[in-house]
């Protein structure tokens, strides 16, 4: 019965979270990557997890894609993100990431997940300026659910699923409205329409997967350096929130190793980067196997082209209200509690208002690190 009981959270945090990636996975195809490659890393991820045990699924995320492709040209970003991958299963082999937490110390870290609790709640302030009455559904769902279901272990499942089913159900049927992606793409940018084929034996299939020649050249490395500095934040705050809400610990090397050989790949083909995410499938029941099998769904539905074609009936805006709880009362609050516990509280909340400042969690960690241990030389601690 216990299982019977666990089953239905279990399913519906999976599919939450795979509507959750669908507008930012559509987001990467109008930014000039190819969809169907990223399956590989989902699958790549799936399997990491399973021998690993982490709790923190990969997924596509808007602030990667952005940043990986700040430059118009496919060739270069694609090399990017592998120089990036390089670099990070280098670091982390060594223990690296880990080493950066432990260094930083508490109060860093819990100031650097506050800031990013914040991001999370001005991004979904922003999808309101995109669309007032998707985003404000959302939200008030979000809110009503979230309050409802406090004192249920799986609070953030059913958070996630209310929110984005009512808001997505007003959009298509009371508003009567589709996605447009290709009015999305930015100018100059081509957009990259995915095959209906999705018979993986029919030659058809495969003209999607042409392989990009990495090149190296100033714009490469500068673009892997940021995407490196992007990660080790991503990792440290993402998969310490996500770790935080199964109430277990998350390994940041084999995260980062996970996420950077699942990017090979999606790029080789022309894919976006994948990351780690703050991701429902730790509050639900069986966390470490709810990321798998959103992992593994995931990159099935993306290998076959489903992703693509649900893309119209599931607005971006719909996970508005999911972003603004898990931002503030999952992680900014919490982590601002600890910030206040401990014993150096003002290095937590420079990392705390640089982070938020700057939209750059690496940026917020270092900054935080130089009030720790050169403040009390300018009589900031």
């Amino acid at each position: 019965m216990d299982f019977l009981k666990d089953l239905g959270p279990f399913i519906l945090a999976v599919v939450a979270v795979i509507i959750n990636g669908v507008p930012q996975l559509l987001y990467a195809q109008a930014r000039g990557f190819a969809l169907k490659p990223a399956g590989f890393a989902y699958l790549i991820g799936g399997l990491g997890n399973l021998l690993t045990g982490s709790v923190t699924p990969i997924s596509s995320q808007a602030e990667t894609i952005t940043v990986a492709s700040v430059k118009k040209n496919l060739r270069d970003n694609v090399s990017s993100i592998l120089l990036a991958a390089v670099l990070m299963i280098i670091i982390a082999a060594f223990g690296g990431i880990s080493k950066i937490s432990d260094f930083a110390g508490v109060a860093i870290i819990s100031g650097m997940m506050s800031g990013v609790g914040l991001m999370l709640a001005g991004v979904s302030l922003d999808m309101f300026s995109q669309d007032k009455r998707t985003s404000l559904v959302s939200i008030i769902t979000a809110i009503a659910a979230y309050a409802v279901f406090y004192n249920s272990p799986n609070k953030v499942v059913w958070t996630i699923f209310f929110s984005v089913a009512i808001s997505t159900a007003d959009f298509l049927l009371l508003q009567k409205r589709r996605v447009d992606i290709s009015a999305t793409v930015e100018e100059g940018r081509e957009y990259m329409q995915m095959s209906s084929e999705w018979r993986f034996w029919k030659k058809e299939y495969w003209k999607e997967f042409r392989p990009i020649k990495p090149r190296i050249n100033t714009t490469v490395i500068l673009g892997a350096l940021s995407l490196v500095m992007l990660n080790i934040g991503a990792n440290i705050s993402f998969g310490g929130i996500t770790a935080s809400i199964a109430g277990t610990t998350q390994n940041y090397d084999h995260l980062s190793i996970i996420n950077s050989l699942a990017d090979f790949p999606s790029a080789l083909f022309g894919g976006p980067p994948i990351e780690a995410i703050i991701s429902g499938t730790a509050g639900a029941p069986w966390p470490v196997a709810c990321g798998i099998v959103f992992m593994l769904v995931t990159g099935v539905l993306v290998l076959t082209g489903v992703i693509d074609r649900l893309g119209k009936y599931l607005p971006s805006q719909s996970i508005a209200g999911f972003l603004l709880v898990i931002g503030f009362a999952l992680t900014f609050a919490p982590n601002l509690s600890a910030v206040a516990a401990s014993d150096n509280p003002m290095s937590g909340y420079i990392a705390l208002g640089v982070t938020a400042w700057s939209k750059n969690p690496f940026l917020g960690m270092v900054v935080g690190i130089a009030v720790r241990y050169l403040g009390a030389y300018v009589g900031l601690v």
